[in-house]
């Protein structure tokens, strides 16, 4: 256990190592808002390998992931959404003035917070009874805590990418994930239980929230706007709702999945039915680092410009990485797992054809021209393509036809939101997007799965 800790430790030195010598030269906030986002991902991951090398069972490993899975289902979708829907209405200007912008914001995700708190405390007895089949929810004060205090200090780094503080992101997050992986790992190395590694946690938090009030009272005045709070509740409020909706597609899935199919089969989807993560968190961290751009209406055509070239360096290595999956996963799901998870590498193949839409940014130029009403009816359109193609493929195909209507799904809201883009707002395709490229990759990474799946 210990060879796997200092191992986890020098994963993180090299880590260091890498980023200090990026640091020595100019990142861009696009750049940095990524390699945060890989950073909190590796840091997860790590303290998930840990935790299984350690002396805690697998139970206390599981109120540790129910801990997380709570506090993440009631916040991810207002959360996401108010960060999208304040991102383009706060400029740099605005922070150097110390307007209290930023405080405003402040208090709005921390009355969510509070909102979302006692939301728990009022239905505790029906989440604990329904959902995780227990009298009550394990550890409720800690997880209070922890999420009053956690959702906030997720500004912070959104607060150094208005900035445009790119390095300060990094070093930001070297920090607070360091701290983060040391005070959750080190109760079960030294034989202590999951409730210490809780405690850990929240210190963690603790400490990312003081830098959040350090960086607000230093940037912004504590004075309310009423005012702002109005323009940012109407702008964000259509995102929180399309956060809801977009999040609910696994679970309808999953619905869909069981009504059809035994536990055992349930468990094959679940396994495959995963994206590739580096995909999604770099394709999400550069479309969200876009948004502050857009709070200078002049600059429209360099942002248009910059989705384009950055889009295409994504696909330029991201589809060969998914093809390559593509290729070693009928390999690899047996080893990695067992023989009986060998169907979900088909699944998962079927996920990596997500690329296709994630690679695709209508909805960032529509969330900077802060156009998000579309954005919403746009993610209550998937979900009934989502449920309509899945019922339809699951009698032609089995259980990918569920992972089918899921690829369908996401492509036609891209489709869609692309079509507006273009007829609304008189913005061709080709300005931020390399239409061939991305078309070629696309197909190319279709015809590996068509030749891997059905001729081979």
């Amino acid at each position: 256990m210990f060879s796997c800790i200092y191992s986890s430790f020098g994963e993180y030195r090299n880590l260091y190592s890498e980023l200090k010598l990026l640091l020595k030269s100019r990142i861009s906030p696009v750049s940095a808002l990524q390699v945060f986002q890989i950073l909190r991902f590796s840091t997860m991951m790590l303290i998930g390998v840990v935790f299984a090398k350690s002396g805690l069972s697998i139970g206390q490993i599981g109120q540790y992931e129910t801990f997380l899975l709570i506090a993440g289902a009631v916040s991810f979708f207002w959360l996401n959404g108010l960060i999208q829907g304040f991102l383009p209405l706060i400029n740099k200007e605005a922070i150097e003035k110390k307007s209290p912008d930023l405080f405003n914001v402040f208090y709005l995700v921390t009355g969510f917070s509070v909102l979302s708190g006692v939301f728990l405390v009022v239905f505790e007895h029906s989440i604990s009874g329904f959902l995780l089949k227990k009298p009550s929810v394990p550890y409720l004060s800690y997880l209070l805590i922890y999420l009053v205090i956690s959702t906030p200090a997720s500004l912070v780094e959104y607060i150094y990418l208005v900035k445009n503080q790119g390095k300060q992101i990094i070093q930001y997050g070297l920090i607070s994930f360091f701290l983060l992986f040391s005070l959750v790992i080190v109760p079960p190395v030294l034989g202590f239980g999951i409730e210490y590694s809780l405690a850990g946690l929240i210190a963690s938090v603790v400490f990312r929230f003081g830098w959040l009030l350090v960086l607000l009272f230093k940037n912004a005045r504590p004075a309310f706007d009423w005012t702002f709070i109005r323009i940012h509740l109407r702008s964000s409020s259509p995102l929180i709702v399309s956060m809801l909706l977009s999040g609910s597609a696994q679970y309808i899935d999953s619905f869909i999945v069981t009504s059809y199919f035994d536990d055992a089969t349930f468990a094959i989807f679940r396994y495959g039915a995963r994206e590739f993560p580096l995909v999604l968190l770099m394709a999400n961290a550069f479309s969200i680092s876009m948004l502050p751009a857009f709070s200078d209406s002049t600059k429209l055509k360099v942002n248009l410009e910059s989705i384009k070239l950055n889009a295409q360096k994504l696909g330029n290595w991201m589809f060969p990485m998914s093809g390559l999956l593509m290729l070693i996963s009928h390999k690899a799901f047996p080893i990695v797992f067992n023989v009986g998870f060998a169907q979900s590498a088909t699944i998962f193949n079927i996920y990596l054809l997500l690329i296709i839409s994630r690679l695709l940014f209508p909805q960032t130029i529509l969330i900077g021209l802060q156009k998000n009403k579309l954005i919403m009816w746009a993610s209550f359109l998937e979900i009934i393509v989502n449920v309509t193609s899945s019922l339809c493929f699951v009698n032609i195909w089995g259980l990918v036809g569920v992972a089918y209507g899921t690829v369908v799904a996401y492509i036609f809201e891209k489709i869609f939101l692309m079509v507006f883009v273009s007829s609304s707002c008189h913005i061709r395709v080709s300005t931020y997007l390399n239409v061939s490229r991305h078309l070629i990759y696309s197909l190319l990474l279709t015809a590996e799965f068509i030749i891997i799946e059905y001729l081979i």
